[in-house]
Protein backbone atom coordinates (compact mmCIF):
# COMPACT_ATOMS: atom_id res chain seq x y z
CA UNK A 1 0.00 0.00 0.00
CA UNK A 2 1.42 3.40 -0.60
CA UNK A 3 0.08 6.25 1.21
CA UNK A 4 0.50 10.14 0.11
CA UNK A 5 0.30 12.75 2.81
CA UNK A 6 -0.42 16.26 1.62
CA UNK A 7 1.18 18.24 4.46
CA UNK A 8 -0.32 21.60 6.03
CA UNK A 9 0.12 23.07 9.48
CA UNK A 10 -1.73 20.42 11.08
CA UNK A 11 -0.33 17.53 13.23
CA UNK A 12 -3.06 15.51 13.49
CA UNK A 13 -3.25 14.60 9.80
CA UNK A 14 0.78 13.56 10.34
CA UNK A 15 -0.29 11.63 13.55
CA UNK A 16 -3.38 9.67 11.05
CA UNK A 17 -1.11 9.32 8.45
CA UNK A 18 1.87 7.63 10.28
CA UNK A 19 -0.90 5.47 12.23
CA UNK A 20 -2.36 3.96 9.19
CA UNK A 21 0.74 3.50 7.58
CA UNK A 22 2.09 1.43 10.20
CA UNK A 23 -0.51 -0.32 10.96
CA UNK A 24 -0.84 -1.48 7.33
CA UNK A 25 3.28 -1.96 6.72
CA UNK A 26 2.31 0.65 4.05
CA UNK A 27 4.69 3.53 2.32
CA UNK A 28 3.95 6.81 3.34
CA UNK A 29 5.50 9.69 1.50
CA UNK A 30 4.95 13.64 2.71
CA UNK A 31 3.78 16.19 0.08
CA UNK A 32 4.59 19.81 0.51
CA UNK A 33 3.20 22.23 -1.73
CA UNK A 34 5.13 25.59 -1.70
CA UNK A 35 2.34 27.81 -3.21
CA UNK A 36 2.93 29.52 -6.15
CA UNK A 37 -0.35 31.04 -7.36
CA UNK A 38 0.50 34.36 -5.40
CA UNK A 39 0.97 36.26 -8.53
CA UNK A 40 -2.47 35.33 -9.64
CA UNK A 41 -4.11 36.19 -6.73
CA UNK A 42 -2.64 39.94 -6.81
CA UNK A 43 -3.46 40.96 -10.53
CA UNK A 44 -1.33 43.03 -11.91
CA UNK A 45 0.45 46.34 -10.26
CA UNK A 46 2.00 47.86 -13.27
CA UNK A 47 -0.22 51.10 -13.07
CA UNK A 48 1.16 51.76 -9.96
CA UNK A 49 4.83 52.36 -10.97
CA UNK A 50 5.89 51.60 -7.14
CA UNK A 51 6.31 47.50 -7.68
CA UNK A 52 4.44 47.14 -4.17
CA UNK A 53 2.92 43.35 -5.94
CA UNK A 54 6.99 42.27 -6.45
CA UNK A 55 7.88 42.92 -3.03
CA UNK A 56 4.52 40.91 -1.85
CA UNK A 57 5.30 38.22 -4.16
CA UNK A 58 8.75 38.02 -2.57
CA UNK A 59 7.30 38.53 1.16
CA UNK A 60 5.10 35.62 -0.03
CA UNK A 61 7.71 33.62 -0.99
CA UNK A 62 9.83 33.71 1.98
CA UNK A 63 6.67 32.95 3.79
CA UNK A 64 6.12 29.61 2.02
CA UNK A 65 9.84 28.64 1.92
CA UNK A 66 9.94 29.31 6.02
CA UNK A 67 6.88 27.24 6.19
CA UNK A 68 8.08 24.70 3.70
CA UNK A 69 11.10 24.46 6.31
CA UNK A 70 8.97 23.87 9.19
CA UNK A 71 6.63 21.39 7.90
CA UNK A 72 9.87 19.36 7.16
CA UNK A 73 11.41 19.54 10.35
CA UNK A 74 8.09 18.56 12.14
CA UNK A 75 7.29 16.33 9.69
CA UNK A 76 10.82 14.26 9.67
CA UNK A 77 10.68 14.24 13.33
CA UNK A 78 7.23 12.39 13.79
CA UNK A 79 7.95 9.76 11.24
CA UNK A 80 11.62 8.83 11.83
CA UNK A 81 11.66 5.18 10.87
CA UNK A 82 8.91 5.39 9.01
CA UNK A 83 9.73 3.97 4.85
CA UNK A 84 8.61 6.92 2.57
CA UNK A 85 9.98 10.12 1.87
CA UNK A 86 9.34 13.84 2.17
CA UNK A 87 8.60 15.78 -1.07
CA UNK A 88 8.68 19.74 -1.69
CA UNK A 89 7.26 21.19 -4.87
CA UNK A 90 6.37 24.23 -5.96
CA UNK A 91 2.97 25.10 -8.02
CA UNK A 92 -0.60 25.34 -7.39
CA UNK A 93 -1.43 23.24 -4.22
CA UNK A 94 -4.49 21.15 -5.56
CA UNK A 95 -2.96 20.96 -8.96
CA UNK A 96 0.57 19.24 -7.32
CA UNK A 97 -1.26 16.92 -4.87
CA UNK A 98 -3.70 15.35 -7.68
CA UNK A 99 -0.56 15.28 -9.73
CA UNK A 100 1.34 13.56 -7.16
CA UNK A 101 -1.60 10.99 -6.57
CA UNK A 102 -1.99 9.77 -9.84
CA UNK A 103 1.68 8.44 -9.23
CA UNK A 104 -0.27 4.86 -7.79
CA UNK A 105 -1.26 5.76 -4.38
CA UNK A 106 -3.89 4.03 -2.84
CA UNK A 107 -5.21 6.40 -0.47
CA UNK A 108 -4.17 10.31 0.40
CA UNK A 109 -4.60 11.74 3.69
CA UNK A 110 -5.00 15.68 4.38
CA UNK A 111 -6.93 17.91 7.03
CA UNK A 112 -9.82 18.95 6.79
CA UNK A 113 -10.06 22.18 6.54
CA UNK A 114 -6.68 22.37 4.58
CA UNK A 115 -4.61 25.23 5.90
CA UNK A 116 -1.67 25.37 2.96
CA UNK A 117 -1.24 28.84 1.18
CA UNK A 118 -4.08 30.34 -0.56
CA UNK A 119 -6.00 27.00 -0.11
CA UNK A 120 -7.19 28.61 2.82
CA UNK A 121 -9.67 30.93 1.37
CA UNK A 122 -9.97 28.06 -1.63
CA UNK A 123 -12.55 24.70 -0.81
CA UNK A 124 -9.08 22.19 -1.61
CA UNK A 125 -11.06 19.77 0.21
CA UNK A 126 -13.59 19.73 -2.31
CA UNK A 127 -11.82 19.49 -5.34
CA UNK A 128 -9.17 17.03 -3.96
CA UNK A 129 -11.79 14.85 -2.98
CA UNK A 130 -13.76 15.31 -6.06
CA UNK A 131 -10.98 14.91 -8.80
CA UNK A 132 -7.90 12.46 -6.48
CA UNK A 133 -7.68 9.10 -8.56
CA UNK A 134 -7.94 7.22 -5.49
CA UNK A 135 -9.85 7.11 -2.22
CA UNK A 136 -8.60 10.50 0.59
CA UNK A 137 -9.00 9.80 4.27
CA UNK A 138 -9.53 13.62 5.69
CA UNK A 139 -8.41 14.69 9.52
CA UNK A 140 -10.72 16.53 10.76
CA UNK A 141 -9.20 18.86 14.14
CA UNK A 142 -9.35 17.75 17.15
CA UNK A 143 -10.87 20.88 18.90
CA UNK A 144 -13.79 20.91 16.33
CA UNK A 145 -16.92 21.48 18.05
CA UNK A 146 -19.50 18.41 17.34
CA UNK A 147 -23.00 19.45 17.30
Amino acid sequence: MKILLALDDRPRAVEEALRLARERGAILNALFVVDATWERFTGHDWLSGCNARIGFLDYMLTLEEKAAAEAAKAYLAKAAGAPGELLTVTGDVVGEILKEAANGYDLVVMSNPFTRGLEIMRDAVAKVVRKCPCDVYLVAEQDRVKL
